[in-house]
């Protein structure tokens, strides 16, 4: 079965949403890399604050956007957070990691 690209936010909690990751990320993300059009790897500042607010807004996440898969990496460099999307939702990949901002976003060869 195939996973509808929607969200079941509203316009008001979509806007807060867009705030939580926009600050999120700003604080919480050193680099992107993105492994393929439709997954991207965020790599996580050290320490068990940057991560527990990501996991929890994945998890937020999830539960509106049923399309996004989302995988926590840990090895002995730290935490990534591994964001996946099918094809058709790359756009909305994109603008969520536009919402950094910055030139932080960079593709493995």
């Amino acid at each position: 079965m195939r996973v509808p690209i929607a969200c079941t936010l509203g316009p008001d909690a979509a806007t807060d949403r867009i705030a939580d990751w926009r600050a999120a990320l700003g604080a919480s993300v050193v680099a992107t890399i993105r492994t393929a059009p439709g997954r991207a790897e965020l790599r996580l500042v050290d320490g068990p604050i940057g991560a527990g607010v990501l996991i929890d807004l994945a998890r937020r996440e999830k539960a509106c956007c049923d399309f996004f898969t989302f995988k926590v990496k840990i090895d002995a460099d730290g935490a990534t957070l591994v964001i996946e999307v099918p094809e058709d939702a790359v756009a909305v990949l994109d603008g969520l990691l536009a919402l950094r901002g910055g030139e932080q976003n960079r593709r493995s060869s």
